[in-house]
């Protein structure tokens, strides 16, 4: 049988390009069962020449010679889609209309950077009403470049957030938020519906229009749908006054362009003020799509911009602790 890789990203240069890839095993049926996720990832330099056959999302046959052949009729990549179709329709069918909370009246409002290596995870706290209100904004635990795990670094953080606003109960993640399905932005999910900071109760924003099918989020799927989460899909026309979505529009979406460029943009307001803007991992594709008319005063209104890992001038720093 030949080695089967799923390409997670690529990164054109000028004269050279970065491929992240991760190991298929032969038995994949196992790992299945087990609802395990696939660690195995090799960075490789490869040669422009293999462009048309290096996609992201996609799935090659590597040789020992660093030559690659497209591999998407391979039986573990049928298994790895049919899983995914089944997971995503059963999912949809999750979604209804919810009664949107809205919240004024803030009185205390935190955001928290989790240091979590090659990777971005971010928590917004807030008060109203007497309540704490936790959001979440991606969330890896997993750096796949170093091949390390920063768990510690999340449960730190938790253990800040619960002494700050004296928590008394445990942590409950009301809302997720998910920018787009690299492993980068959503491997840590899984440890928190592990430890129960997750569950039918927590509102999940979460794109199946993705041409994306991968053992790993088929993974996070499966445990979305065990949880029976409330699912809503993150399209401008799903806005509401606290989470307003200025990309992707579902009327022009276009799924042939690569996740990062369909990362979903999220705005947060309060008091019918801009607070933060998470732009998952778009890049200069996606911003040239985006309707600049509606995005653009709020992106001047806004006190605080996250950049992901991929950087930026006006971009944060990481720290060991949390800032």
């Amino acid at each position: 049988m030949k080695d089967l890789y799923y390409i997670e990203s690529v990164k054109q240069f000028e004269e050279s390009t970065i491929v992240l890839l991760q190991y298929i095993p032969k038995n994949i049926r196992k790992w299945e069962l087990a609802n395990r996720d696939f660690k195995w990832y090799v960075r490789k330099l490869v040669d422009p020449k293999w462009k048309e056959v290096i996609r992201e999302g996609t799935y090659v046959y590597a040789f020992g010679n660093e030559e690659y052949q497209i591999a998407n009729e391979d039986l573990r990549v049928s298994q790895i889609r049919k899983r995914y179709e089944e997971l995503a329709e059963s999912l949809v069918q999750t979604q209804r209309e919810l009664p949107q909370d809205i919240f004024d009246n803030i009185s205390t409002l935190y955001t928290y950077h989790i240091n979590v290596g090659h990777g971005n995870h971010s928590l917004i706290v807030f008060k109203a009403n007497n309540r704490v209100h936790i959001w979440m904004v991606d969330c890896s635990d997993y750096d796949f470049v170093s091949h390390h795990y920063y768990r510690a670094n999340i449960d730190d953080c938790l253990k800040h957030i619960k002494q700050k606003f004296q928590l008394v109960g445990p942590i409950h993640i009301d809302v997720v938020m998910l920018t787009h399905p690299h492993y980068d932005h959503y491997s840590g999910i899984n440890y928190y519906i592990y430890n129960e900071l997750i569950d039918n109760h927590t509102v999940v924003y979460v794109n199946f229009k993705y041409r994306i099918a991968s053992h790993n989020y088929n993974n996070l799927l499966s445990n979305l749908n065990r949880l029976r989460v409330r699912i809503i899909e993150p399209f401008s026309c799903n806005s509401n006054n606290n989470i307003r979505i200025l990309y992707p529009d579902i009327k022009t979406f276009n799924i042939r362009l690569s996740p990062n460029n369909i990362s979903s943009v999220y705005n947060i307001c309060f008091d019918n003020q801009s607070y933060f803007v998470f732009p998952g991992d778009l890049e200069q594709d996606g911003w040239k799509l985006m309707d600049v008319t509606k995005c653009f005063p709020y992106m001047t209104r806004t006190h605080y911009y996250a950049i992901s890992h991929h950087g930026s001038i006006n971009g944060h720093l990481r720290h060991t602790v949390c800032p």
